[in-house]
């Protein structure tokens, strides 16, 4: 993927005010400022960081944490989830994807629904272990996708 450059670039007062307007401030500036890329491009440039971060991200929990817990989990209520989460983190995946095409086109709108999509497939994810017996926490609770979404979404609301 590759972050198409505007003519005006970010400062780090910018970034830090829209940091500001997130849930999770601390996540935000780690994710701008640990990436060199971040003050050499706009606002779209930055919506895309966040994009292709949370894309790392979801094939990184498919590629490595799946497995991982694949052999971790052994009854059958637990695989049974665990396949159903992976299929959502499939779906999140495609759905950001989608948001990183859109982004990179200035189709905001578009982008916003790929992401609310892309976040709710986490959050389903999240739920499949809240909804019948056993209740259970998910495995992927700890999962920042979510977090990248918003400070997305702040992104894109400037324009």
């Amino acid at each position: 993927m590759s972050l198409f450059i505007i003519h005006s670039s970010a400062d780090e007062k910018l970034i830090k005010n829209i940091c500001k307007q997130t849930s999770d401030y601390q996540y935000c500036t780690d994710l701008y400022f640990g990436d060199s890329r971040s003050l050499k491009v706009g606002v779209q440039g930055l919506a895309l960081i966040a994009i292709q971060t949370t894309i790392i991200k979801v094939e990184d929990t498919i590629n490595n944490r799946f497995p991982e817990l694949s052999k971790k989990i052994t009854d059958p209520v637990g695989k049974q989830r665990l396949g159903v989460c992976k299929t959502d983190y499939t779906n999140s995946l495609n759905n950001f994807s989608s948001a990183f095409q859109s982004t990179s086109k200035s189709d905001y709108w578009k982008a916003i629904d790929w992401i609310r999509k892309g976040a709710n497939n986490v959050i389903d994810c999240q739920d499949i272990y809240k909804r019948k017996n056993p209740i259970a926490d998910s495995p992927m609770i700890g999962f920042k996708q979510r977090n990248s979404a918003r400070v997305v979404r702040n992104y894109i609301d400037l324009h």
